[in-house]
């Protein structure tokens, strides 16, 4: 909900709806005032014409025959002149609705004297009680007020909330046709964060997001073509430098034995070994090739290798989960790992995996001090080497940045932590329905 409430389409179609709303709101009052104004003007006219037949015609009679007149003039629905003492047999409300104030106003305007207006109202019939004063005596002026009250739902309001319905419609409709480039140009760019190269986005909507989405295009074949030329040039330098290692390795393995030979050729295993990891560096940005892989029995093939080399190595199956994985990428994470450990850390190393109903868990743990929690981020970088390592171990800086794009392209997440047990602990979670995902630093 949150991120609806965030994104440019709602933010776009509130604003036009706020637009819409006001302006049919603006109209809506104003329409009613000048409504008002009329109906007030109105009202005014027929009181003054009233007042006028009333005078001339109470003007020559005697007072017997003014009462006889009233009472004859006096009509249920239409104008009636009512003695001032008439007040008290009459209900009136507290309160004087809009057009009495307005034809209060107008009264007391055209008269140059204040008039008091009074609103009675019973069951349906609505009156205007008007104090005025007739051939020099005060009366009660009442006239019908029904004709002149608007229904309760007017055509006009009708009219504007079926318009700003339209209006709500065709914003929204609007603010998708401008947001849906957008959104595919997200989606494009996520696929690109996650190691893979999207679909060109088509050009469409406003001119400024055609103009974006054609640079986007181009900036995403440029990514590309720059990717696979770094990596013709790592696995270009990477295969012309083993033919003359592995000919320099032969021709010191055939010299007299000595101290040195033995630290050329180990000087030459280690350049064998960066130069295998500037190869897997390489194919780790091939886009991976799933299939269904056991991995416990791809983790325990891995740690019976490490064993037969001699290295401390225990495997904990707690669960036998398969997923859709690259069983070479796979493979290639689980040897850099236990190879840091080895290197970087203390024994005894222990490879574990468990699995829950979501997600599968890879984890490589040892006895040592590990990565300080400052520098496990950018531990995850090419051919980032901490300072306590750089120069001494001869590694390349290659290993863990292997590891964190193999977990990419595999939708899961990797964590550098400590272990609960004590030591150090590389954690790293796979979804068993892989999507792209981000990489997550220690929490």
């Amino acid at each position: 909900m949150r991120r609806l409430f965030g994104s440019l389409f709602f933010r776009l179609a509130l604003l036009v709806v706020l637009v819409v709303l006001a302006s049919q709101a603006f109209t809506l009052w104003m329409s009613a005032r000048q409504r008002e104004h009329l109906l007030a003007d109105q009202l005014y006219a027929q009181v003054i014409d009233t007042l006028a037949d009333l005078e001339g015609a109470l003007d020559n009679l005697s007072p017997l025959q003014r009462v006889d007149f009233l009472i004859a003039y006096n009509r249920p629905g239409f104008p009636r002149l009512l003695p001032a003492a008439s007040r008290q047999d009459a209900h009136f409300s507290p309160s004087l609705p809009a057009l009495g104030q307005a034809l209060r106003d107008r009264l007391s305007l055209g008269m140059n004297e204040p008039v008091t207006v009074l609103w009675s109202q019973q069951g349906e019939r609505q009156e205007i009680w008007l104090d005025v004063q007739v051939i020099g005596q005060r009366y009660w002026l009442v006239m019908p007020a029904g004709r002149y009250i608007p229904p309760s739902v007017s055509p006009v309001l009708l009219g504007g909330l079926l318009f700003s319905l339209l209006a709500i419609l065709a914003a929204s409709l609007l603010a998708w046709r401008v947001t849906r480039p957008l959104t595919k140009l997200a989606h494009a760019a996520r696929q690109l964060e996650a190691g893979y190269k999207p679909e060109p986005v088509p050009p469409s909507g406003p001119s400024e997001v055609r103009i974006l989405a054609k640079r986007f295009n181009r900036m995403a074949e440029a990514l590309d073509d720059a990717a696979r030329e770094r990596r013709l040039m790592l696995a270009g330098l990477s295969h012309d430098l083993r033919t003359p290692l592995t000919r320099l390795k032969l021709t010191v393995e055939l010299q007299q034995d000595s101290q040195d030979k033995d630290d050329m050729l180990a000087d030459i295993d280690e350049l064998s070994r960066i130069v295998r990891q500037f190869v897997d560096f390489a194919r780790s940005e091939e886009t991976t090739r799933r299939e269904p892989l056991a991995l416990a029995e791809l983790a325990a093939s891995v740690v019976a290798r490490f064993r037969r080399e001699g290295m401390e190595l225990a495997l904990r199956r707690g669960a036998e989960p398969e997923i859709e994985a690259d069983a070479l990428a796979l493979e290639r994470l689980l040897t850099n790992l236990i190879e840091n450990a080895r290197r970087y850390g203390r024994p005894p190393v222990v490879v574990g995996v468990d699995a829950d109903p979501a997600a599968v868990t890879l984890t490589v743990s040892d006895r040592g001090s590990g990565i300080a929690p400052a520098q496990r981020e950018n531990a995850l970088a090419p051919f980032e080497r901490l300072a306590e390592h750089r120069g001494t171990d001869g590694g390349s800086g290659l290993g863990l940045a292997i590891v964190a794009r193999i977990v990419k392209q595999h939708g899961g997440a990797l964590f550098l932590e400590d272990a609960p047990e004590g030591g150090f602990r590389v954690r790293i979670t796979l979804p068993l329905n892989p999507q792209p995902a981000s990489l997550l630093p220690a929490p």
